[in-house]
């Protein structure tokens, strides 16, 4: 029944950003806009997307505990983060988080815990770069309304405080341990049980950084993950005939990130499109367009995703929805 009523939620929000993206358009302008585009940058994001996932796969072995013997091959990383993917676009409840530590785990030593959590310290350096980006973005632009400044403000700090909670994590791991055991005492004794597990878990994951040679590595390649993301927004800016900067793609690429974070059908439907608009509003960029804009960008990017995701599926004989029933008995 709970899985149901997240599908319900998720997919009405999908359809409410719909709404409040295309329940007003005028289809002539859509049309003309569609009309406008130019399509040889197409080559250039294809590009851009094999060489996001090759440096998001070697970031994450850099993420991984050190093997016992030879070293995850790189292959099988970005197998593993494609597969997640797909799964992420085609399935409910977010099951590609899940799926991708699976799918690797078949292919390597790691345990199911190790490669899991790293996803998740993952997504902790992943969701830094976001709320720093958008701190920049807001210090960039002039006459913004002012919670957009709090807002950076406040996103700012939030993401040295997780940049600390992960070193804290490395360096102090029973100072952060008994830090968050207080914390938590309010809560009712299941949930508390819940958050201080958690906790342990990504202490004991964020030891990998441990070393300062391989958190700088990891923050490198990180940085390179995100600007070959924000250069995929831009790929798509080039067929249209406005506004191409790459400030523009930066923030583009930022409010989706920020804006897949809410419930959503699979693939992110309604909240993909909702952070494009959201983004080239702030450039007063042309209304129709910049809808245009987020079904193409976003419809690239699946339809990349599910031929590659699918091709690798046949060469390594896998059925994502036999992979969904391990990750949902996994999850549960």
């Amino acid at each position: 029944m709970k899985k149901i009523v997240q599908l319900i939620v998720g997919c009405t929000i999908s359809a409410l950003m719909l709404y409040l993206v295309f329940g007003d358009a005028n289809v002539a302008e859509l049309q003309a806009s569609f009309d406008r585009i130019v399509w040889w940058p197409v080559i250039p994001f294809v590009l851009l997307f094999g060489v996001h996932y090759v440096l998001r796969s070697l970031r994450w072995r850099y993420l991984l505990p050190s093997p016992q013997g030879e070293a995850p091959k790189l292959r099988h990383l970005f197998d593993s983060i494609i597969l997640g993917n797909l799964a992420t676009c085609l399935l409910p409840f977010r099951l590609g988080e899940f799926i991708r530590p699976l799918v690797f785990t078949r292919w390597t030593d790691y345990s199911f815990g190790a490669a899991f959590i790293s996803v998740v310290i993952e997504r902790f350096f992943d969701l830094s770069m976001v709320l720093i980006s958008f701190f920049v973005i807001v210090q960039m632009l002039p006459d913004l309304p002012e919670w957009l400044h709090v807002a950076a403000y406040s996103l700012g700090a939030m993401s040295l405080a997780l940049l600390l909670f992960l070193v804290g994590g490395c360096l102090f791991p029973d100072l952060i341990n008994r830090i968050v055991a207080v914390c938590v005492q309010p809560l009712p004794d299941s949930l508390a049980g819940g958050i201080k597990r958690f906790a342990a878990d990504l202490v004991r994951g964020a030891a990998v950084i441990k070393t300062p040679s391989r958190l700088l590595m990891i923050i490198f390649l990180t940085s390179l993950v995100w600007i070959t993301g924000y250069l995929q927004f831009q790929a798509v800016l080039w067929m249209f005939p406005f506004n191409q900067s790459f400030l523009l793609s930066v923030a583009l690429g930022v409010f989706v990130a920020l804006a897949i974070a809410l419930p959503s059908a699979p693939g992110f439907v309604g909240v993909f499109q909702i952070g494009c608009v959201a983004a080239a509003s702030l450039f007063a960029y042309p209304e129709a367009d910049a809808k245009v804009y987020s079904l193409v960008v976003h419809g690239l990017t699946y339809l990349l995703m599910i031929i590659v995701g699918f091709w690798l599926l046949a060469i390594h004989d896998l059925n994502l929805f036999e992979l969904k029933k391990v990750a949902e008995q996994g999850k549960e």
